[in-house]
């Protein structure tokens, strides 16, 4: 978070997934994402059963019906039209706009792993208590996006500088509530639970919403206020 901060190598920003793109609603909508449409689904998308993509698939639907956490609300778009139906509905307005993360970098992208970064300046910040709507994309053979809210979420655009040359316009969330967290986290980043936001970067083809009257402003992130863990 703070300025001249180096990222481990490997730190990459590159999208997670290629050839997934949004389909007409009314095809999207031509065979309902449900568990018990699985069966369809998997002949719609010509996936063999028990296959790895039929098992992403599955577990993809029974993540997406499964209950909302304490503090979250979310929803699986199959459509670019119900992604923005649902924002639009939980931020309460039509006014809404959507950030990704951005590179520019003429390189390769297979030579992005092998790039070093360094946050640069200026760091900006969403407003407190902006909501956020965050949409990942998912591995299917469709656009298919897992987009949650969570009151207790925190964001920040980071710019950094890479060792190729490349700059990057890093989206980072932050998290402050770790209730639902797994336990396994903790141990991987050797802290303890409540002791310190986590935070992540996001990848360029995963997807902000917020009002378009909460976008993010410079801020200034001092060395000497709370640590931040990635």
């Amino acid at each position: 978070m703070y300025p001249g901060t180096k990222m481990d190598e490997g730190t990459n920003f590159t999208r997670t997934m290629w050839g997934n793109v949004f389909v007409p609603r009314p095809e999207a909508d031509a065979v309902p994402f449900s568990t018990k449409n699985l069966p369809q689904l998997l002949d719609h998308f010509s996936m063999v059963p028990r296959s790895k993509e039929a098992k992403d698939l599955k577990q993809l639907i029974v993540d997406c019906e499964a209950p909302n956490m304490v503090g979250e609300t979310k929803f699986c778009p199959t459509s670019l039209e119900s992604m923005i139906d649902n924002v639009v509905s939980l931020m309460g307005t039509h006014d809404v706009s959507a950030l990704t993360t951005t590179i520019n970098s003429t390189k390769l992208i297979a030579q992005h792993n092998k790039v070093v970064y360094r946050t640069t300046s200026p760091i900006k910040s969403f407003p407190d208590h902006t909501k956020l709507i965050i949409c990942h994309p998912s591995p299917c053979a469709q656009a298919v996006h897992y987009c949650h809210t969570n009151t207790k979420y925190k964001g920040y655009v980071i710019p950094l500088m890479g060792s190729d040359g490349s700059t990057v316009n890093a989206l980072t969330i932050c998290h402050h509530d770790y209730m639902n967290f797994n336990p396994g986290f903790f141990e991987v980043l050797k802290m303890e639970p409540g002791s310190q936001p986590i935070c992540h970067f996001l990848p360029e083809n995963h997807i902000v919403w917020v009002r378009s009257d909460q976008m993010p402003t410079l801020r200034t992130v001092s060395s000497g206020g709370s640590g931040f863990q990635f």
